[in-house]
Protein backbone atom coordinates (compact mmCIF):
# COMPACT_ATOMS: atom_id res chain seq x y z
CA UNK A 1 0.00 0.00 0.00
CA UNK A 2 1.22 3.30 -0.76
CA UNK A 3 1.32 6.15 1.50
CA UNK A 4 2.22 9.55 0.20
CA UNK A 5 3.54 11.11 3.57
CA UNK A 6 6.12 8.89 3.52
CA UNK A 7 9.56 9.90 1.07
CA UNK A 8 12.39 8.17 1.39
CA UNK A 9 14.99 10.62 2.68
CA UNK A 10 18.20 9.87 -0.05
CA UNK A 11 16.40 9.65 -3.24
CA UNK A 12 12.81 11.50 -2.30
CA UNK A 13 10.74 9.02 -3.90
CA UNK A 14 7.26 7.65 -2.37
CA UNK A 15 8.23 4.88 -0.74
CA UNK A 16 5.78 1.76 -0.43
CA UNK A 17 4.73 0.36 3.07
CA UNK A 18 3.22 -3.33 3.63
CA UNK A 19 -0.37 -2.78 4.44
CA UNK A 20 0.51 -4.50 8.07
CA UNK A 21 2.99 -1.55 9.07
CA UNK A 22 0.76 1.45 7.65
CA UNK A 23 -2.15 -0.35 9.91
CA UNK A 24 0.48 -0.54 13.10
CA UNK A 25 1.42 2.75 12.22
CA UNK A 26 -1.71 4.31 12.10
CA UNK A 27 -3.04 3.04 15.14
CA UNK A 28 0.43 4.16 17.08
CA UNK A 29 1.14 0.38 17.80
CA UNK A 30 4.24 0.91 16.24
CA UNK A 31 5.14 4.00 14.77
CA UNK A 32 7.55 4.34 11.28
CA UNK A 33 10.70 6.44 11.66
CA UNK A 34 11.75 9.23 9.41
CA UNK A 35 14.22 6.10 7.97
CA UNK A 36 12.35 4.47 5.69
CA UNK A 37 14.07 3.93 2.46
CA UNK A 38 12.69 2.98 -1.10
CA UNK A 39 13.49 -0.39 -1.88
CA UNK A 40 15.89 0.83 -4.99
CA UNK A 41 18.21 2.69 -1.53
CA UNK A 42 17.82 -0.35 0.36
CA UNK A 43 19.40 -3.01 -2.44
CA UNK A 44 22.17 -0.65 -3.39
CA UNK A 45 22.78 0.61 0.46
CA UNK A 46 22.42 4.03 -0.51
CA UNK A 47 21.70 5.78 3.23
CA UNK A 48 22.64 9.90 2.06
CA UNK A 49 22.44 12.20 -0.90
CA UNK A 50 26.26 12.34 -1.20
CA UNK A 51 26.55 8.44 -1.79
CA UNK A 52 23.43 8.65 -4.35
CA UNK A 53 25.13 11.59 -6.12
CA UNK A 54 28.39 10.11 -6.39
CA UNK A 55 27.00 6.65 -7.29
CA UNK A 56 25.36 8.82 -9.97
CA UNK A 57 28.84 10.69 -11.33
CA UNK A 58 30.07 7.51 -11.64
CA UNK A 59 27.54 5.94 -13.62
CA UNK A 60 27.54 8.91 -15.70
CA UNK A 61 31.75 8.60 -16.17
CA UNK A 62 31.29 4.93 -16.87
CA UNK A 63 28.47 6.02 -19.28
CA UNK A 64 30.65 8.36 -21.39
CA UNK A 65 34.05 6.46 -21.41
CA UNK A 66 32.07 3.65 -22.99
CA UNK A 67 30.50 6.13 -25.64
CA UNK A 68 33.89 7.69 -26.25
CA UNK A 69 35.19 3.33 -26.86
CA UNK A 70 32.52 2.99 -29.24
CA UNK A 71 33.10 6.21 -31.24
CA UNK A 72 36.51 6.89 -30.94
CA UNK A 73 37.12 9.69 -32.85
CA UNK A 74 33.85 10.92 -33.76
CA UNK A 75 33.08 11.33 -29.69
CA UNK A 76 32.21 14.77 -28.81
CA UNK A 77 30.03 15.70 -25.47
CA UNK A 78 26.58 16.64 -26.13
CA UNK A 79 26.18 19.91 -26.27
CA UNK A 80 23.01 20.77 -29.58
CA UNK A 81 25.79 21.81 -32.24
CA UNK A 82 23.32 20.53 -34.81
CA UNK A 83 22.07 24.07 -33.63
CA UNK A 84 24.63 26.13 -33.76
CA UNK A 85 24.75 26.87 -37.97
CA UNK A 86 20.76 26.66 -38.35
CA UNK A 87 19.41 28.76 -36.05
CA UNK A 88 18.42 32.58 -36.95
CA UNK A 89 19.32 35.91 -35.62
CA UNK A 90 16.56 37.29 -33.25
CA UNK A 91 15.78 40.91 -33.86
CA UNK A 92 17.76 43.26 -32.14
CA UNK A 93 16.44 47.52 -33.16
CA UNK A 94 18.28 49.02 -30.52
CA UNK A 95 21.81 46.99 -31.78
CA UNK A 96 22.65 45.84 -28.04
CA UNK A 97 25.88 43.81 -28.56
CA UNK A 98 25.67 43.35 -24.09
CA UNK A 99 24.05 39.94 -23.33
CA UNK A 100 23.45 38.52 -20.17
CA UNK A 101 23.34 34.37 -20.22
CA UNK A 102 21.96 32.40 -17.37
CA UNK A 103 21.28 29.29 -15.65
CA UNK A 104 24.55 27.30 -16.88
CA UNK A 105 25.83 24.62 -15.32
CA UNK A 106 28.26 26.08 -13.17
CA UNK A 107 30.82 22.48 -12.40
CA UNK A 108 31.52 22.12 -16.25
CA UNK A 109 31.10 25.58 -17.95
CA UNK A 110 34.73 27.42 -19.09
CA UNK A 111 35.18 29.62 -21.56
CA UNK A 112 35.74 27.35 -24.46
CA UNK A 113 32.84 25.73 -23.88
CA UNK A 114 30.35 29.19 -24.38
CA UNK A 115 32.20 30.19 -26.96
CA UNK A 116 31.92 26.89 -28.88
CA UNK A 117 28.14 26.73 -27.94
CA UNK A 118 27.60 30.61 -29.21
CA UNK A 119 29.78 30.34 -32.59
CA UNK A 120 29.62 31.63 -35.18
CA UNK A 121 29.02 35.10 -32.83
CA UNK A 122 32.09 36.41 -32.01
CA UNK A 123 32.33 37.11 -28.35
CA UNK A 124 35.06 39.92 -26.86
CA UNK A 125 34.37 39.60 -23.46
CA UNK A 126 32.92 37.66 -20.37
CA UNK A 127 32.56 38.52 -17.11
CA UNK A 128 31.73 35.62 -15.20
CA UNK A 129 29.48 36.04 -12.07
CA UNK A 130 31.07 34.69 -9.19
CA UNK A 131 30.54 34.33 -5.06
CA UNK A 132 32.32 37.62 -3.79
CA UNK A 133 33.67 35.94 -0.84
CA UNK A 134 34.28 31.95 -2.26
CA UNK A 135 35.28 32.80 -5.50
CA UNK A 136 32.51 30.18 -6.95
CA UNK A 137 30.96 30.84 -10.24
CA UNK A 138 27.23 31.35 -10.09
CA UNK A 139 26.27 29.83 -13.57
CA UNK A 140 25.67 33.23 -14.94
CA UNK A 141 27.55 35.96 -16.88
CA UNK A 142 27.55 39.18 -18.89
CA UNK A 143 29.21 38.85 -22.67
CA UNK A 144 29.76 41.76 -25.11
CA UNK A 145 29.65 40.68 -28.70
CA UNK A 146 30.65 42.06 -31.88
CA UNK A 147 27.95 43.33 -33.64
CA UNK A 148 24.46 43.33 -33.20
CA UNK A 149 23.84 41.26 -35.62
CA UNK A 150 25.93 38.83 -33.55
CA UNK A 151 23.86 39.39 -30.54
CA UNK A 152 20.62 38.79 -32.38
CA UNK A 153 22.60 34.84 -33.34
CA UNK A 154 23.31 34.57 -29.37
CA UNK A 155 19.46 35.45 -28.68
CA UNK A 156 18.26 32.72 -30.75
CA UNK A 157 20.23 29.89 -28.19
CA UNK A 158 17.98 31.05 -25.35
CA UNK A 159 15.62 27.90 -23.95
CA UNK A 160 18.23 25.94 -25.91
CA UNK A 161 19.87 22.97 -23.48
CA UNK A 162 23.86 23.30 -22.87
CA UNK A 163 25.21 20.45 -20.81
CA UNK A 164 22.05 19.30 -19.29
CA UNK A 165 21.18 22.79 -18.16
CA UNK A 166 18.14 25.31 -20.19
CA UNK A 167 20.05 28.46 -20.85
CA UNK A 168 18.80 31.77 -20.60
CA UNK A 169 19.64 34.42 -22.60
CA UNK A 170 18.62 38.52 -22.44
CA UNK A 171 19.66 41.94 -23.95
CA UNK A 172 21.48 44.03 -21.48
CA UNK A 173 21.12 47.51 -21.79
CA UNK A 174 24.29 49.72 -20.94
CA UNK A 175 24.22 51.18 -17.84
CA UNK A 176 25.47 54.59 -17.47
CA UNK A 177 26.84 53.92 -13.24
CA UNK A 178 28.95 50.48 -14.61
CA UNK A 179 31.76 50.20 -16.03
CA UNK A 180 31.86 47.61 -18.91
CA UNK A 181 33.47 46.22 -20.26
CA UNK A 182 35.14 45.33 -16.97
CA UNK A 183 39.28 45.08 -16.95
CA UNK A 184 40.54 41.63 -17.25
CA UNK A 185 37.35 40.23 -19.05
CA UNK A 186 38.95 40.12 -22.73
CA UNK A 187 38.13 37.04 -24.25
CA UNK A 188 41.62 35.35 -25.37
CA UNK A 189 40.75 33.72 -28.86
CA UNK A 190 38.07 35.93 -30.36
Amino acid sequence: MYRGKRRCPTCGVPSLICRECFENDKAGIKKLGRDVRCDLCVAEDVRNKQQLREREEREMKEYEKNIKQKLGEKYEPYMQRKHAITRKPKPNPERITRLFLKNMCAKQMDEEKLLEFLHPAKVTHIQWLTDRNSGAFYGSAFIEVKTAEDAGSVLAVNGMTVLGRKITVKYQKPDEKSVWPVPGTEVSSS
